[in-house]
């Protein structure tokens, strides 16, 4: 009976260790199964290169983005500005009397109508006005004291000019009167000026001419007055006209940069009259002013042609850049006949902004030979400006036999004297 219920209990724990093993190991079984299915795969990156392309919209989640390259900015190119400029006008009073009509007013227009399609249509079309305009009640006058009926500002309005410099040696002929009063007309007829002025304040505000997205500052100086600055109150002398001075110049291009300028243009009354080659004076300044940043220098005075250059100058920090130079441009118009005072030149200088190099540079620059005909129409002395050019021929104009030499003569003696490395020579 024992021995029976030993065996039964033998035999239910068999089994129950049979199903005991059995569960653990479908749990082990289980456990590894489920570890299998999350452990990561470690596989190498598909070569897409290698699939077949297929369509797929740009807005399906299976759409590769890839960015697009950055855009080629647009060329702004350039813009660009010509400055034709001259020399002296020098109103002798032969001129004058020329200029006077039978009422008793004046008409100066016929004297440029031959020049004024040389000057029509520049940018900036600058002379020196070596004269102050007057009234009758003060009087009019040639040489020593030029003072010219206002009639001449219509006249050269009409040739094309706009802007016209008033610091020469001749500024002070009208006294304070003669100063204001010519400045008040040239606002009146609309033409830019500078050299001189009516206040400290106007002094000091520098002309700056802005064309075509080029703002050119335009200063203007003279070595003297002939004296005439006892005339003027001395509170009024530091402001009333500009002299040489190269602190003054020095504070004048600063001002000048501080509004603005993008390219400096000086134009100076100098050197020794009659005499055709520039003084140690006017190339020690010259160096002195390129050497300070200014690009154009334009000078006047010894009424006879100077030489003229450009060239590339190294400034204080370095860079490298071209200026243009003319010593002298002579006579614009006169009643001055020895050789070499009856002419002068147009200088035609071309100023180009590139927005892309971020560089404003000298382009072309011509001249143009100029002539001051002197001739009797209806038994009075009168007067032409002549492009020289034009009139080297007998068929191309009405000009005597004596004039048609002389005309030949003057564009041998400028062309030789300025020549043409660098430089177009205009008919």
């Amino acid at each position: 009976m024992r021995k029976a219920h030993l065996h039964r209990l033998a035999c239910v724990f068999f089994i129950i260790t049979l199903l005991l093993t059995s569960c653990v190991t479908d749990l082990i079984f289980r456990q590894e199964k489920a570890e299998e299915t999350h452990k990561p795969i470690q596989t190498e990156a598909p070569d897409i290169s290698q699939r077949p392309q297929t369509d797929v919209p740009a807005d399906s989640p299976a759409a590769v983005h890839t960015p697009s390259p950055d855009p080629v900015p647009a060329s702004r190119g350039s813009t660009r500005i010509n400055i034709r400029a001259v020399g002296d006008i020098l109103m002798h009073m032969p001129l004058v009397e020329a200029a006077q009509q039978a009422d008793g007013s004046y008409d100066f227009t016929h004297m440029f109508e031959d020049i004024r399609p040389y000057l029509k249509g520049a940018d900036i079309a600058a002379a020196n006005l070596e004269t102050t305009i007057s009234n009758k009640e003060k009087g009019y006058g040639g040489y020593p004291m030029f003072r010219t009926p206002e009639e001449l500002l219509p006249a050269l309005k009409y040739a094309g000019f706009n802007l016209l410099t008033t610091a020469n040696n001749h500024t002070l002929d009208g006294r304070e009167f003669g100063v204001e009063y010519t400045l008040d007309k040239l606002d009146e007829y609309d033409f830019y000026h500078t050299g001189s002025a009516r206040s400290q304040e106007e002094r000091d505000q520098v002309l700056i001419m802005d064309i075509n997205d080029i703002k050119a500052g335009i200063l203007a100086y003279t070595y003297g007055t002939n004296g005439m600055e006892v005339t003027i109150p001395e509170e009024k002398l530091p402001y009333v006209v500009n002299y040489i001075d190269q602190e003054k110049i020095e504070q004048d291009i600063k001002r000048a940069r501080e509004a603005g300028a993008e390219v400096l243009i000086v134009c100076i009354h100098w050197g020794d009259e009659y005499v055709r080659q520039p003084n140690d004076f006017q190339i020690e300044t010259a160096e002195f002013l390129v050497s300070h940043g200014v690009d154009i220098i334009l000078g006047c005075h010894p009424h006879v042609l100077q030489p003229m250059e450009r060239r590339k100058v190294v400034l204080d920090d370095g860079l490298e850049k071209e200026v243009f130079i003319i010593y002298s441009l002579g006579n614009f118009i006169s009643n001055q006949r020895d050789r070499y005072r009856d002419s002068g030149v147009i200088v035609d200088i071309e100023i180009i902004k590139d927005y892309d190099k971020g560089t404003i540079e000298l382009g072309e620059i011509s001249y143009t030979p100029t002539w001051v005909y002197v001739f009797e129409k209806n038994g009075r002395r009168d007067y032409r400006v002549l492009p020289v050019g034009r009139f080297m021929e007998e068929d191309k104009g009405d000009i005597n036999a004596s004039a048609l030499k002389r005309v030949q003569e003057v564009w041998a003696e400028t062309t030789d004297h300025l020549g043409e490395e660098g430089f177009k020579i205009n008919k």
